[in-house]
């Protein structure tokens, strides 16, 4: 079942961030405690699904930021035909999708739609691929299921391509 009921809106103040809970204290905290306000400062932007009937509470967010990676830390099939230098590309800090909405297709969803944000900033300024850092195996092999693939010294580091993003967007799609 896929769960389409919601929007996208920048994290505000006005959104219900106390009765989040993913499940992990962690990503809890870091909602509740730190990702709006490091959203005004600029230092990495989160974005909420809002229920439609409901627009204050959360069901899932991701935060992005830009980030570059050195070149041999690169996977070859993302690395071919890039000149040796830092590869540019956009950090997927945090996702994670409240618990009465997991098993659903939410987090799919939010993944397609923050390699979306990602390929339309990188349009402007450059960029290659999401860098996710997965918090363990489990999660790594979700985001495998996606085209990640790992980094070359960090097996819990992934990399999905924007080419791979690019089609899994065109084919839902969301373009």
């Amino acid at each position: 079942m896929m769960f389409t009921d919601w929007h996208e809106a920048a994290i505000g103040k006005t959104h219900n961030r106390m009765n989040f809970d993913c499940r992990d204290a962690d990503l809890n905290q870091f909602l509740q405690r730190h990702a709006r306000q490091n959203h005004e400062k600029g230092t990495t932007k989160t974005y909420v699904a809002l229920d439609n009937s409901d627009v204050i509470r959360i069901h899932g967010f991701y935060s992005v930021s830009p980030a570059s990676l050195i070149y041999a830390q690169v996977p070859g099939a993302i690395s071919k035909g890039l000149g040796r230098y830092d590869v540019p590309v956009f950090r997927l800090g945090r996702l994670a999708v409240d618990k009465s909405m997991q098993g659903q297709g939410l987090g799919a969803q939010l993944l397609l739609s923050a390699g979306k944000r990602c390929i339309q900033a990188a349009l402007q300024v450059g960029g290659v691929a999401l860098l996710i850092d997965a918090k363990n195996k489990q999660v790594c092999d979700w985001y495998k299921g996606f085209g990640a693939v790992p980094l070359n010294d960090q097996p819990l580091s992934l990399l999905l391509s924007f080419k791979t993003l690019y089609a899994a967007l065109s084919a839902s799609g969301r373009l």
